[in-house]
């Protein structure tokens, strides 16, 4: 899997429904409406794979579901690079 930031699973998170509730020391909590349970982001450069693992299974995503969501997240984030003159 590749590496995720918390700022790209925060984005993910939203695009599945999620929304801020609050932040708790270093750790952000999102939640949604009939989830069991928050999902918590360590507020980190880059999470561990058992971190995304986790988030995923409380936001009931496939792992295609989940990687289609990171690259729609990621396509956002890139800039058009500007033609060179």
């Amino acid at each position: 899997m590749r590496r995720v930031s918390w700022k790209e699973l925060e984005a993910v998170c939203k695009l599945a429904g999620c929304v801020r509730s609050r932040i708790e020391g270093d750790h952000l909590i999102m939640t949604r409406e009939g989830m069991a349970r928050p999902v918590v982001i360590k507020m980190a450069r880059e999470l561990g794979d058992d971190i995304v693992q986790s988030n995923k299974r409380t936001l009931r995503l496939t792992s295609k579901g989940f990687e289609d969501l990171l690259d729609q997240v990621r396509k956002k984030r890139k800039k058009p690079k500007k033609p060179r003159q």
